[in-house]
C-alpha cells in the first residue's frame, strides 16, 4: 500500500477501508466523552495514511484528498457510527436492553457521554 505500490488506488482505498476503519473505529459510540486531541490523533493516522496511498504532494489540502476519495472525516465516520448504534439500541426488541434508562445528550452535564456524538455542534 506504499506511494510506489502497483495496486490502482480503487483496491488501497478498498484495503484501507478494509483494515484501517475497523481499527480505528473500534468501540466508536464511546468515543462521544473523548477530548479533542485524541479524535485528532486518529484523523492525522487517517490523514496521512490517504496521503500516502494517494501519493499526494505536501501542498495538497488534506480536506481535498478527502473530498476526492469521499471519505468522511473521523469525527463525522464516528457521528454516523452512533447514530447507527443508539437507534440500534432504541429500537431493540430485548427487554433487559430496553429497560436501560436514555440519556439526552442536550441537557448539559459536566461530564460528557458517548451520546453527544449525536449533537449537531460538538464543540469540545
Amino acid at each position: 500500500m506504499g506511494r510506489k505500490a502497483k495496486l490502482s488506488l480503487r483496491y488501497k482505498l478498498l484495503l484501507c477501508k478494509a483494515l484501517l476503519r475497523p481499527v480505528i473505529s473500534y468501540a466508536s459510540p464511546v468515543w462521544g466523552a473523548a477530548a479533542k486531541t485524541h479524535i485528532q490523533k486518529l484523523e492525522t493516522l487517517q490523514n496521512s495514511t490517504l496521503r500516502m496511498i494517494t501519493d499526494a504532494p505536501w501542498f495538497i489540502r488534506n480536506k481535498n484528498i478527502l473530498h476526492d476519495l469521499k471519505v468522511l472525516t473521523i469525527n463525522d465516520f464516528f457521528s454516523k457510527l452512533a447514530i447507527n448504534f443508539f437507534n440500534q439500541i432504541d429500537n431493540h426488541t430485548s427487554p433487559a436492553i430496553r429497560s436501560i434508562p436514555t440519556h439526552d445528550p442536550t441537557i448539559p452535564r459536566k461530564k460528557r457521554r458517548p451520546r453527544t456524538l449525536l449533537l449537531q455542534d460538538n464543540s469540545r
